[in-house]
């Protein structure tokens, strides 16, 4: 058994339907489900992939509900306006959605994604010509889009982890891994880049020590001795910080002096 697997086995386990997001999720539960989505949530990356898609979701939502408020508002005058001169208006209407909404710019498009379980070409569509999303064999090829758990991963690779989509935060990257923190659940994930594969996880809690409050820059600190192997360094950074008992201190460093 590794270092870390060893040292998790000390960690406080919390389950994840104990977490305020789990929570926040399951409250959208219908709406998911009508995506298609089986909404088994099981595991910590369960979390935060439908964390992913409900962000996207509720952006989704407010492009389509402003688009409605439009049509209402301004019944009377779109027979009067050209193409352009309707879409520069609801342009102006989405602003203050897109500028406070979660997005990250896709590398190989360029496009700005708001929703990130649709493909590029369909974000730019809502966020700038949605106009056109009107046309019968548009609202055809979204409405059946299939949507799955892990879609944003797929399409976007492990960046969008790393994205105001999810609480995750990236604490360490390097040419091999991506090392992610979700402070709730005092965990770490360790990600191998080139295959998208999770390693590992580490608990930085031991159960004795779940009252501790952890200061970020130590969590980027664990991670880079993980990262280089410096397993004492990092146990001593652990004991100190009170993030792990003086009882779980001397039986790890005694298996790995």
């Amino acid at each position: 058994m590794g270092f870390i697997e060893y040292l998790s086995r000390f960690g406080e386990k919390i389950p994840v339907n104990k977490t305020e997001l789990y929570q926040q999720i399951i409250v959208h539960e219908n709406q998911l489900k009508a995506m298609g989505l089986n909404m088994k949530i099981k595991k910590d990356f369960d979390l935060f992939e439908y964390e992913i898609i409900l962000n996207g979701l509720i952006t989704q939502n407010k492009i389509e509900n402003t688009y409605e408020m439009f049509l209402n508002e301004h019944y009377d005058l779109l027979d009067y306006l050209n193409y352009d001169e309707k879409q520069k208006m609801f342009n102006s209407d989405i602003k203050d959605i897109l500028e406070s909404s979660p997005h990250f710019v896709d590398e190989n498009s360029q496009v700005n994604i708001y929703i990130p379980y649709l493909e590029p070409f369909v974000n730019k569509r809502y966020t700038n010509d949605y106009q056109i999303l009107q046309l019968k064999q548009h609202r055809d090829y979204i409405n059946n889009f299939k949507v799955n758990h892990d879609s944003p991963k797929k399409m976007y690779g492990l960046k969008i982890y790393s994205t105001d989509f999810t609480s995750l935060k990236n604490i360490y990257e390097d040419d091999r891994h991506i090392d992610l923190y979700y402070e709730p659940l005092k965990a770490i994930y360790i990600f191998k880049k080139d295959t998208k594969e999770l390693l590992n996880k580490v608990i930085l809690l031991d159960e004795k020590c779940s009252h501790t409050n952890i200061d970020i820059q130590d969590v980027q600190l664990i991670a880079s001795y993980l990262e280089e192997y410096q397993y004492q360094q990092c146990l001593s950074l652990m004991y100190e910080k009170n993030m792990i008992c003086e009882k779980t201190y001397h039986k790890i460093q005694k298996k790995y002096k």
